[in-house]
């Protein structure tokens, strides 16, 4: 075997190993998605539900769903009319408008069955870096981008719902502190099989 030859054998070879490592990635993420969101939503009061169940409209929340123009990682409904989209990004530092463009995509209304409901949109993500103005740009666009590196994350979340959608739950009113316990509480009651 000549040398070209063998550097399109090692060629194949790693873009096979880049492509395994990808889908494993992949697979790993989606199903961390559906954890953590599934987690919080039910922290939050929500019950999990199968999005095609057009009966239920309020308080509840669907993982994974396809939507015209994006997949968003869950759905929530508050009530007829309002809810929010989440999306979770393992972005890095480094990679703002990646970060920008998972919180502009998604649309401000949904249809389902015969109802449209405003959508608030929530991007989860890893950190952001010292020097960036992500946030700065996501507000300006009616997004939110929340670190998941941050103590108090899931606070920030309960806060946001709370001026974005008036959407109330124990964590609205509970200190920083609290809210770490408050959480090991919430879990304690939480099936998490369900999600998966």
């Amino acid at each position: 075997m000549d040398w070209e030859n063998l550097l399109h054998v090692f060629m194949a070879i790693g873009a096979q190993t880049l492509t395994i490592r990808g889908s494993e990635k992949s697979v790993y993420g989606k199903l961390f998605e559906r954890l953590v969101l599934g987690s919080i939503l039910s922290m939050f009061g929500f019950e999990l539900i199968d999005k095609n169940d057009t009966t239920k409209s309020q308080m509840v929340f669907w993982l994974t769903e396809q939507g015209k123009k994006r997949e968003t990682d869950a759905t929530l409904l508050v009530r007829p009319g309002v809810g929010a989209r989440f999306d979770i990004g393992f972005i890095g530092r480094g990679n703002t408008e990646i970060s920008l463009d998972k919180v502009s995509r998604f649309e401000r209304e949904m249809e389902r069955g015969r109802q449209t409901h405003y959508m608030a949109t929530i991007v989860l993500v890893d950190s952001i870096g010292n020097k960036s103005r992500i946030q700065e740009f996501a507000q300006a666009i009616q997004g939110n981008i929340v670190q998941m590196s941050m103590s108090f994350w899931v606070k920030e979340v309960a806060h946001i719902l709370h001026e974005k959608i008036n959407l109330r739950t124990d964590f609205v009113d509970t200190n920083e502190e609290d809210s770490i316990r408050l959480i090991e509480e919430k879990m304690k009651n939480i099936d998490m099989l369900k999600f998966l």
